[in-house]
């Protein structure tokens, strides 16, 4: 073989290797199962690449052309395939973010449900505690002592604020008010631990999909446990201009990763699962913010720093 050769050969094999290199990069991460068949197919394929090289070398005049065309076409179809991915990926993304922001204005309108619901609730509990004042002054004008005993248990029967996150800003109370109402089956306690102002100078669409997917993720560990330990506890604070956010939940001891160290969804449907983490990580791109998980035996902890929020 000569220089020439040589060279063709490498820009070949280069090209089959970006390619193959591409195509996974973009359709694999959440489709573990096809690795052992794209593999094996990538394989397959730099094999007959470079059988067709050996054809043009020392084959005969129509072998030679023959071959050289099939691997322009190889090579030329690889190009077009993974243009087309690409394109689709972007879709992915632009998808995504269109989820995220009806998402967001799902979170909006429950809340404003919630509120609502929440006020109605405190004019009748104000209505009662009139009416129970007014049969109070009755039997205490009356000296009915054994009626009033009789009143005032009647009385001490509170319903629970309905609305649990209550810090102003409307992204956070939306997302975790609307999260713990739609877990509630499942008997998950919270702890909140809330510090943090009313305005924030951050996306809303990306804080909500922070928040949404980290909860998100929160409750699909916590749902593996006993009911007796479901409590997941949400701190968010303001330190130095940066917004301090850690979201702490049980889980089984059971973590599954890729051969990155990426955590993956144990959910059966990994086509349409498993995307939290790596929507986080873009939301938090560019510099905008840092995230981290650490977990024990028993507890799994998610870290979020968002920068320069105020």
């Amino acid at each position: 073989m000569n220089v020439q050769e040589i060279l063709l050969l490498l820009i070949i094999n280069f090209f089959h290797l970006f390619w193959g290199y591409g195509y996974s990069s973009l359709l694999l991460p959440h489709q573990r199962r096809k690795r052992p068949i794209f593999l094996t197919a990538w394989a397959a394929l730099w094999i007959a690449l470079n059988l067709l090289f050996y054809y043009v070398l020392t084959g005969t005049i129509a072998l030679r052309i023959l071959s050289a065309t099939i691997i322009a076409l190889v090579l030329l179809c690889s190009a077009v395939i993974f243009n087309i991915f690409d394109k689709l990926q972007e879709k992915t993304d632009a998808g995504i973010k269109e989820a995220l922001y009806n998402r967001q204005l799902d979170y909006y309108a429950k809340q404003y449900q919630e509120i609502s619901r929440s006020q109605q609730e405190f004019r009748r509990m104000r209505h009662e505690l009139k009416n129970n004042y007014i049969l109070l002054e009755t039997l205490a004008r009356k000296e009915d002592l054994n009626g009033i005993l009789q009143c005032l248990p009647q009385m001490y029967k509170t319903e629970p604020a309905r609305l649990q996150a209550r810090t102003g800003n409307m992204v956070v109370d939306a997302v975790i008010n609307n999260r713990i109402a739609s877990t509630e089956d499942a008997h998950i306690q919270y702890q909140l631990n809330l510090n943090i102002p009313t305005k924030l100078d951050t996306n809303d669409i990306r804080l909500c999909g922070l928040l949404g997917n980290a909860l998100d993720n929160a409750v699909e560990a916590a749902l593996h446990v006993a009911e007796e330990k479901r409590c997941i506890s949400i701190s968010m604070q303001i330190e130095k201009k940066n917004l301090f956010i850690e979201i702490r939940n049980p889980y089984d001891g059971t973590i599954l990763s890729d051969d990155k160290g990426n955590l993956l969804t144990r959910k059966e449907n990994t086509s349409h699962h498993g995307y939290g983490l790596s929507v986080m990580k873009e939301l938090l791109g560019n510099n905008l913010g840092s995230m981290e998980t650490i977990w024990d035996e028993n507890t799994f902890y998610l870290r979020i720093i968002l920068y320069s929020v105020i």
